[in-house]
C-alpha cells in the first residue's frame, strides 16, 4: 500500500524528504518538515494525504512559522494550522451577545472564518448571554465559549479547508461515524490510550476510533500514533502533582464562588462579641455552580461571617440580606475553614429607581435616602424619624419646613438669633408662658388686627413713653369695669358749664346770690364726681 504526502507551498508542490505532523483537540495543529526549495516565513502551507488509486484529500492548511536552511537546498520548516492565530491576544466585550457576534468579532482581528453545527437541538447557536468579555489569548477565548454558553461536552477543532468548527462534541460528525481498526492493522501501543498504527487519512481528533475519542493524532511518515483519554476528566501528571501539592487549586478555593443566603444565622444585641465560634452578623449560603444553580453535592455552609462597612467596638455599616439573596464567597489561605462573605450582589431582585451618578441607601420603597446628581439629597419614611444628638447644628441658606403638626419640646433655654421673623397663621396663635414674656426692639414694635384686641392683665400695667403716648379710637373707655373716666370728664365738663351759666346770669342784693343752692348743688356734684375718680387714680 503506497501513501501519498503532497505538501504545497503557497501553491507549488514541493519535494520532502521527513515530515511530522501533529494535530491536537482544542488546539492549533503543528508539523516539522524538510522541502527542497527556498521559503520564507508566513508562506501558505497545504498537505493532501491519501493513498494510492483512492482519495487524496486536504489533510492540513496552514503556514511557516520557522525557516532553517538544511543541506543540499533543502529547507527545514515548522509549519503551524491557521488557528496559530488565535494564540494571540484577543479581547472582546459584549451584553447580551451570541456566539456568532462573538465569532465576528474575531473573524475581525484574525481573518478566521468559523463554522457552527446548523441541527443541533441544543440551540446553543442563537442562544443570548448577559454578558461575555475575555482578556487573552483567542484558545482561552474560544473554551470560556463553551463555559459560557453551558455546552455541554464543548470542543472546537479546525477542519482541513481551514474553516474552524466549535460546539458539542454530539453535533460533531465523528460521533455518528465510528471508526474501527482491527488489532491486526495497529503495530504498537503503550500506557492504555495511546496506539500506533499505518497511516488512516480521514483520522483526525475527535473522531471515535474503537470507541475512544481521540485527543491527538501523530503522523510521522506512513506511520500514525493515536492518543485518547482513558477516562472522562484524566488530567496530566504534571496537573496530579500540582493539585496534590496544592490542594484549594484543586478544589477551586483560591476562585470566588457564588452562592445564595438561606438563612440568617443569628440576631445581635449591644456588647456581644462576634467570633468565628459565634458569628452572629452572619448567614447560611447554598453553593452555586458556574451556571449559576445550586450545587447539591455541597452542603449548605453555615454562619459564613458578613462585610461590615467599618471595624471597631459596636460599629459597622450593617444590613443582614433577604433569603435568596446572592453573594460572593471567598475562602482566606484556600482553607474551607475560613470561608466569608465578601460582596452581597443584587442579581434576581427587582431594583429601585436610580440614576447613573445618584446614591441611594434603600431599606423598602417607602423608606430611602437619596442623593441625585445635581447633589439634592432626600430622606423619606412612612414612620417614625428620630435625630438624638448632645449638640446638633443645621446650617442652611434657606429652611423650608412643611408639616401636618408640629410640636417642639425645650426642657430648657430655647434662643433664637433672626434677621427677620415672620409668623402667618391660617388660624389662631396662642402664646403661653409659665413665667415672663418679655419683648424687644431697637426698632418700631407694630401691633395690627383686623377684630378685637383684649389684654387682660392680673397685675400691673405700666406703659412709658420717653416722648408722646398718642391713643386713638372712634369711642374710648378708660377706668374700671363700671366707670369710664371719660364719662366722668364728660359730666364734669357739663358741670362745669353749668357753673360758668350760673356765674355769668348770678344776682344778689348785698347778700349771698339768689342762685346761692344752685352753686351749691353743683359743687356737690363736683364732689361726687372727684370721689369717683379718686378710686381710680394711681397715687
Amino acid at each position: 500500500m503506497k501513501f501519498i504526502h503532497s505538501v504545497f507551498i503557497d501553491g507549488q508542490l514541493r519535494d520532502t524528504n521527513d515530515h511530522t505532523l501533529v494535530l491536537e483537540a482544542n488546539a492549533g495543529g503543528r508539523g516539522a518538515l524538510t522541502v527542497k526549495g527556498y521559503v520564507e516565513k508566513g508562506q501558505r502551507v497545504r498537505i493532501d494525504l491519501g493513498i494510492a488509486g483512492s482519495t487524496i484529500a486536504q489533510w492540513f492548511s496552514g503556514f511557516v512559522t520557522q525557516v532553517t536552511p538544511n543541506e543540499n537546498g533543502y529547507y527545514r520548516i515548522i509549519i503551524r494550522e491557521l488557528c496559530f492565530l488565535l494564540d494571540s491576544q484577543q479581547s472582546v466585550s459584549f451584553q447580551h451577545t451570541t456566539i456568532p457576534e462573538i465569532l465576528a468579532a474575531i473573524t475581525d482581528n484574525t481573518g478566521l472564518q468559523f463554522v457552527l453545527p446548523q441541527n443541533s437541538d441544543s440551540h446553543y447557536q442563537d442562544k443570548i448571554i448577559a454578558n461575555f468579555s475575555h482578556q487573552g489569548s483567542g484558545y482561552q477565548l474560544l473554551n470560556n465559549i463553551g463555559r459560557a454558553f453551558e455546552i455541554t461536552d464543548f470542543t472546537w477543532y479546525q477542519q482541513p479547508d481551514g474553516f474552524i468548527w466549535l460546539g458539542s462534541y454530539h453535533d460533531t460528525v465523528w460521533s455518528q461515524r465510528p471508526v474501527i481498526i482491527p488489532p491486526d492493522l495497529t503495530t504498537a501501543s503503550a500506557g492504555g490510550n495511546v496506539m500506533q498504527c499505518m497511516l488512516f487519512p480521514p483520522i483526525r481528533p475527535h473522531a471515535k476510533v474503537n470507541g475512544k475519542a481521540i485527543q491527538k493524532v501523530v503522523v510521522v511518515g506512513d506511520e500514525m500514533t493515536l492518543t485518547w483519554r482513558t477516562s472522562t476528566g484524566q488530567t496530566t501528571p504534571e496537573q496530579r502533582q500540582i493539585r496534590q501539592a496544592f490542594p484549594e487549586l484543586a478544589a477551586g478555593y483560591h476562585l470566588p464562588k457564588f452562592g445564595v443566603v438561606v438563612a440568617v444565622t443569628d440576631k445581635a444585641t449591644a456588647g456581644q462579641l462576634n467570633d468565628p465560634f459565634r458569628p452572629r452578623y452572619a448567614a447560611d449560603v447554598q453553593v452555586l455552580d458556574e451556571n449559576g444553580q445550586p450545587d447539591k453535592t455541597v452542603p449548605v455552609y453555615k454562619a459564613l461571617p458578613l462585610p461590615v462597612g467599618a471595624g471597631g467596638n459596636e460599629q459597622g455599616n450593617m444590613a443582614t440580606p433577604t433569603e435568596g439573596t446572592m453573594v460572593e464567597l471567598a475562602f482566606a489561605y484556600g482553607r474551607t475553614d475560613k470561608a466569608f462573605i465578601r460582596t452581597v450582589l443584587g442579581y434576581g431582585w427587582s431594583l429601585p429607581d436610580i440614576a447613573p451618578d445618584e446614591q441611594l441607601l434603600q431599606q423598602r420603597a417607602e423608606v430611602f435616602q437619596r442623593t441625585t446628581p445635581n447633589g439634592h439629597q432626600y430622606r423619606a419614611t412612612d414612620g417614625y424619624q428620630t435625630d438624638d444628638a448632645m449638640i446638633k447644628q443645621d446650617i442652611a441658606d434657606r429652611y423650608i419646613g412643611t408639616f401636618g403638626q408640629q410640636t417642639v419640646q425645650v426642657d430648657g433655654l430655647s434662643y433664637e438669633d433672626i434677621g427677620r421673623k415672620v409668623i402667618e397663621s391660617l388660624g389662631n396663635v396662642e402664646i403661653m408662658a409659665g413665667d415672663n414674656i418679655e419683648l424687644g426692639t431697637l426698632g418700631n414694635l407694630h401691633t395690627a388686627t383686623a377684630g378685637e384686641l383684649v389684654d387682660i392683665i392680673g397685675g400691673l400695667r405700666r406703659s412709658v413713653a420717653g416722648e408722646t403716648q398718642h391713643y386713638q379710637a372712634p369711642q374710648t373707655w378708660l377706668g374700671n369695669s363700671e366707670t369710664n373716666i371719660l364719662q366722668l370728664l364728660q359730666r364734669l365738663m357739663a358741670v362745669t358749664e353749668a357753673i360758668a351759666t350760673t356765674s355769668a346770669n348770678h344776682t344778689h342784693n348785698s347778700k349771698p346770690p339768689d342762685q346761692s343752692s344752685q352753686f351749691i348743688s353743683q359743687s356737690n356734684q363736683v364732689k361726687d364726681l372727684t370721689e369717683t375718680l379718686i378710686p381710680m387714680i394711681k397715687a
